[in-house]
């Protein structure tokens, strides 16, 4: 209970680290010894160093920070003093930058000097050596340096590369064990601070304890004290009681301090048991505090453990960052390609989509076409109908009129031979005239046929075929005049024979 933890205390009084490290470049000056551990045990400090130690003159980590000021300081101290040693290590750092860049400068003219130097010295070489040679001795000569200092350029060049990668690969790895220094300093710091708080517990609960135990002390000598003097009293009673003396027993006051004597017995066992309950407690915190400080301790653990195994995995996705960009530039040049081919299937498709317009166009001109000519095919279909019709229509006429014909030739005949003589002119006029109209209506019947076998037979021909030939027979039908059936008429001219005119006769009579 009384002792302080060594963990806690060693953490407590260690030195704060300085917040960034040096580069390894930057030279540090000596010191005389190094900071101690425990500034406070130091026989005799001197700035904060210890002289009895010796120092690694090759050290180049930067000078520790002096020790963390007392746990009852004031904060107000605290920041002043942070204050104060940031700006000087940024002034120490900003100085040593300097003396580095101008030690670079220096070191730069000097490599240039010495450049100039070898190149002197292998043109003083070179024409040694070709001043006593032939032109082409000098020219093979002169060919062959350069082919060797070209496969040396390029072994420089592979070389520099290689040590370009290297130093990325070494920039990598500084920057990443920069951030863990970082990281580590944060984590310090937090469980620093965590010590502190932790020690001032410890010393809260130090305090507590020893006025705990003070009280107690305290208490027990009193209640010693008391229990002695009532202990006197009670011998006295008991050999009061052993040697009875004479004297009036008062049984009141008996009686009452056997009541009081009782309630102190009391009084004293709840004061025991209130005790207990105090240090039980008290055990408890502690036993509390003990527990928090291993679960804190074994957080930061874990948290350094996820730490590294972050690191490790921003080292894996850089690397597949790296081979996702590589794959996507290849995805970039295959897209331009796939753009390009797109592009040029656009233009087929285009020139595609207007051959597709025009053949639409067309068909739909083809389409209407059709549908005209089915109109006039079926016009030209129902004409033939009509015709078909009239034709039956007039062959129904021929056959009434031949039948009327022959009626009449049978009438004429039957007159003749009753001795009713027609005259010579007329019977020649009515013959004709009946041979003429039969073979008008022969040949109406023929053209008729012969239309119709057309019809039948060249329906190739097209609908404009049948509307012409209709026009042409509607024109020669409109041209035909009506014949008179039966005999004609005499004209009304008179019949001359042998010089004397001869009047006409009809039906035989003069």
């Amino acid at each position: 209970m009384t002792s302080a933890n060594p963990l806690v205390t060693s953490a407590t009084t260690a030195p704060r680290p300085a917040p960034m490290a040096q580069p390894a470049s930057n030279p540090r000056p000596h010191r005389r010894g190094m900071m101690h551990s425990d500034p406070e045990n130091c026989p005799s400090p001197v700035d904060g160093v210890c002289p009895g130690h010796p120092v690694d003159e090759s050290d180049t980590r930067p000078a520790p920070a002096p020790p963390a000021p007392a746990v009852n300081g004031s904060n107000n101290k605290k920041a002043k003093g942070k204050k104060a040693m940031d700006s000087s290590e940024a002034s120490k750092l900003v100085a040593a930058r300097i003396s580095q860049l101008e030690l670079d400068a220096a070191g730069e003219k000097d490599q240039e000097a010495e450049i100039e130097r070898e190149v002197k010295k292998a043109n003083r070489e070179l024409h040694t050596q070709t001043s006593r040679m032939s032109d082409m001795q000098k020219i093979d000569h002169l060919h062959k340096r350069c082919s060797d200092l070209l496969a040396e350029m390029k072994r420089h060049e592979r070389e520099s590369i290689k040590n370009k990668k290297r130093g990325d690969q070494l920039q990598k790895e500084k920057d990443a064990s920069r951030n863990e220094l970082s990281k580590q300093i944060t984590l310090k710091e937090k469980l620093e601070k965590l010590c502190r708080e932790i020690q001032r517990e410890n010393n809260k609960l130090k305090n507590e304890n020893k006025t705990l135990t003070d009280n107690q002390v305290r208490n027990q000598n009193s209640w010693d004290e008391k229990y002695s003097a009532l202990l006197q009293k009670l011998d006295d009673y008991q050999e009061e009681k052993d040697n009875p003396r004479k004297q009036v027993v008062d049984m009141e006051m008996d009686e009452l301090f056997k009541q009081r004597f009782k309630s102190l017995i009391d009084q004293y066992e709840l004061r025991e048991l209130h005790f207990h309950s105090l240090m039980r407690t008290k055990e408890l915190e502690v036993q509390y505090h003990l527990a928090r400080y291993e679960k804190e301790k074994k957080a930061a653990e874990a948290e350094n453990a996820r730490s590294r195994q972050l690191n490790a995995q921003v080292q894996t996705f850089s690397k597949t960052e790296t081979e996702l960009r590589q794959q996507l530039n290849v995805y970039v040049d295959k897209f331009k390609q796939v753009e390009d081919t797109l592009n040029n299937s656009n233009d087929l498709f285009l020139t595609f989509r207007k051959e597709m317009e025009d053949m639409s166009k067309k068909t739909k001109r083809l389409e209407k076409e059709n549908e005209g000519l089915k109109r006039k095919h079926e016009a030209t279909n129902n004409n033939i109908f009509k015709m078909a019709e009239e034709r039956t229509k007039h062959l129904k006429e021929i056959e009434d009129l031949k039948k009327r014909e022959a009626k009449l030739n049978g009438i004429i005949k039957q007159m003749q031979q009753q001795g009713r003589g027609i005259a010579p002119g007329l019977a020649n006029n009515g013959e004709n005239g009946y041979a003429v109209g039969e073979g008008e209506l022969e040949g109406d019947e023929s053209e008729y046929d012969d239309e119709y076998e057309e019809d039948e037979e060249g329906d190739d021909d097209g609908s404009e075929e049948g509307e012409e030939e209709y026009d042409d027979e509607t024109e020669d039908e409109g041209l035909q005049e009506p014949q008179p059936y039966g005999p004609e008429r005499p004209p009304p001219v008179t019949a001359t024979t042998s010089g004397t005119p001869v009047a006409a006769s009809t039906n035989g009579h003069h």
